[in-house]
């Protein structure tokens, strides 16, 4: 592949590649990318949200977040209840198992990160972070490609 041509199909390689290692580290907890993806973004945001948020934040529907959240909830990862203000709303919460599986997982991210980021000096992940942030600000201006 030529340098500088491909970049989307790159950035989808590293995407594929990224989610298969975490799938491979989260396995051994009987949890999937997807799954831990929920974990964080409740860990993220103080413990609990609503299905409804977290489906937004995770842009998949409401059949696919209901089995995430089932399978979650299954395994002690996860409660859910109706939101006391507002009925129609259902809240996810940490369950404290999750809670305490939490310092794991960022150990996992942090590990993947650092071994995906090897090589890189200081300043070359700045300027990394720093233009995947342009690009995504940039394909989410895009309406249809």
């Amino acid at each position: 592949m030529e340098k500088g041509n491909n970049i989307g199909m790159l950035i989808h390689r590293i995407d594929k590649k990224t989610k298969a290692k975490i799938d491979i580290g989260m396995n051994r907890y009987k949890l999937t990318f997807s799954q831990s993806q929920v974990l964080f973004l409740l860990a993220i945001n103080e413990g609990k949200l609503s299905q409804k948020k977290l489906q937004d934040l995770m842009r998949v529907s409401h059949p696919t977040m209901v089995g995430l959240i089932q399978r979650l909830e299954a395994n002690d990862f996860v409660k859910t209840y109706t939101d006391e203000e507002d009925k129609r709303y259902k809240i996810v919460e940490l369950t404290e198992q999750a809670r305490a599986f939490g310092k794991e997982m960022r150990q996992i991210r942090e590990e993947n990160e650092k071994a995906m980021l090897k090589g890189l000096s200081k300043e070359e992940k700045e300027i990394l972070t720093d233009l995947l942030d342009r690009v995504y600000k940039n394909i989410s201006e895009v309406e249809t490609c």
